[in-house]
């Protein structure tokens, strides 16, 4: 089984995601009425994305609309950046919300939702106010490198548990064993207990150098932004791309 996933996530990784935008929570899904939003812009749409901020965004339903601000998040020194999108007020719950896009990146592609398709969640039953609990902490289990015709994808497999409902999210601040190199931040989304630090081939959340050693200092929060305990760095050693 975990053969079979690091394949594919190596498979996966080995292409580039191409330019657009990514939303997280992924459009489609049902979320708790105080969501925020994270916006990352991808490749050519990075820049579009980081201009955002300070502009006027909004969830839309019938009857109701959410004002949005726009403030910064992180940057990759990859061709990414995430900006977060904070609700003045919680949405109605049971209604379907419109994410406005089209006035400030007119024809961008949602690279995680629907082509052609403005962004949309049910909202849930009521906010989520509880903060996500550990029930493992992170873990480096494998890493692994693909080549490509694009280039090296590289990455290592983060395993752990939240006990909490809302999609989950990362903030990791990466750091090389050594001094003099500046720390690298960005966000890493969860998925089935599963976070993925590194680059593919042509981009990606964090530079990783061929065999070099790592301590990662995490932040794991929900949907609405609440933050789960603090837990201790985690050090690695990124996988090589050298052969035997």
């Amino acid at each position: 089984m975990f053969v079979a996933a690091l394949f594919c996530a190596a498979s996966a990784s080995a292409q580039c995601t191409g330019d657009g935008i990514q939303l997280y929570p992924a459009p489609g899904g049902i979320v708790p009425t105080n969501m925020r939003l994270l916006l990352e812009g991808v490749g050519t749409a990075r820049s579009p994305v980081l201009a955002l901020v300070g502009k006027p965004l909004k969830l839309t339903t019938d009857g109701h609309e959410v004002k949005l601000k726009v403030t910064k998040g992180w940057e990759s020194t990859l061709g990414r950046a995430v900006v977060i999108l904070k609700p003045s007020e919680p949405m109605q719950p049971d209604k379907r919300y419109t994410l406005r896009l089209d006035e400030l990146l007119p024809n961008v592609s949602v690279l995680n939702g629907r082509a052609g398709v403005q962004p949309s969640w049910l909202s849930g039953k009521g906010a989520d106010s509880k903060a996500p609990k550990w029930v493992k902490r992170p873990a480096v289990s494998e890493g692994f490198v693909r080549r490509s015709p694009q280039g090296i994808a590289r990455f290592v497999k983060l395993n752990l548990a939240l006990r909490e409902e809302s999609p989950s999210y990362l903030v990791v601040k990466l750091s090389p064993r050594r001094l003099g190199v500046t720390p690298q931040q960005y966000l890493l989304p969860v998925q089935a207990n599963t976070a993925y630090l590194g680059h593919e081939a042509c981009g990606g959340a964090f530079a990783l150098e061929d065999g070099r050693s790592y301590r990662a200092r995490i932040e794991a929060f929900d949907a609405a932004g609440n933050l789960a305990p603090s837990t201790p760095p985690v050090d690695f050693e990124a996988p090589s791309a050298k052969g035997p």
